[in-house]
């Protein structure tokens, strides 16, 4: 799926395309690397009484993409700078971008920042458990595999995620929507690696993607949303 092909579309009357964010679940020896490009969007909400004006926050999935089984670090590195640099140019302001690190660690996530210069690298660590926090400290991220789960299906489901019009897509939420979070008597998730089926690669990336609501900051005669 082509940036070109599910990006060409205008925001909708009464919305604002403000903030581009990637998502990458970086593949191993047996799992490909994923990469999802989505634009955080404001839309109206349509269901209020007329005299309330209201907008919500809406994910639109511009560009999925696997790239083949064994690709190198380095190749991996130069594919997501030019991914970036392509974004920031289409959005006129440089993307953020989330790392799955958990299993390659600090120094191929130096080798990405080093390819990425057009972007804002934060690595993002899989733990067990529903919640998300941020680390100021050293710019990273810990993310229960419940909260991604559950975030995604509840995009999905209030129709705040929109993916390309496309088989795969649709496959891709399905098994998403059907997923089930089980929990054992120690109160863990019990699913272990993150597994949601035939497209866990990119459910991945996605959920990487969209794992965080933008902040918004007000200042006199302006407003300004990121992440």
């Amino acid at each position: 799926m082509r940036l070109n092909q599910v990006g060409t579309k205008k925001p909708r009357k009464g919305s604002t395309r403000l903030i581009p964010v990637v998502g990458i679940d970086i593949g191993q020896k047996r799992d490909p690397t994923a990469i999802a490009v989505a634009e955080i969007e404001y839309r109206p909400i349509t269901d209020l009484e007329p005299d309330r004006s209201e907008k919500e926050s809406h994910y639109l999935a511009r560009y999925l993409e696997r790239l083949p089984l064994g690709t190198p670090y380095p190749e991996i590195a130069r594919r997501l700078g030019e991914i970036c640099q392509r974004v920031s140019v289409r959005c006129g302001r440089r993307p953020t971008v989330f790392v799955d690190a958990t299993g390659v660690g600090k120094p191929i996530v130096d080798v990405l920042k080093a390819s990425t210069r057009e972007a804002r690298l934060l690595s993002v660590y899989f733990t067990h458990g529903d919640r998300r926090t941020e680390h100021s400290d050293d710019g990273k991220v810990t993310l229960g595999k419940a909260y991604l789960v559950s975030r995604l299906q509840a995009l999905l489901q209030c129709q705040r995620l929109h993916l390309p019009e496309t088989g795969e897509s649709r496959a891709l939420a399905q098994e998403l929507l059907d997923y089930e979070i089980r929990v054992d008597e120690n109160a863990n998730d019990r699913y272990g690696a993150f597994r949601v089926g035939t497209h866990d690669d990119l459910v991945t990336a996605i959920g990487l993607a969209v794992q965080k609501e933008p902040t918004i900051s007000v200042y006199p005669g302006s407003v300004h949303y990121g992440l």
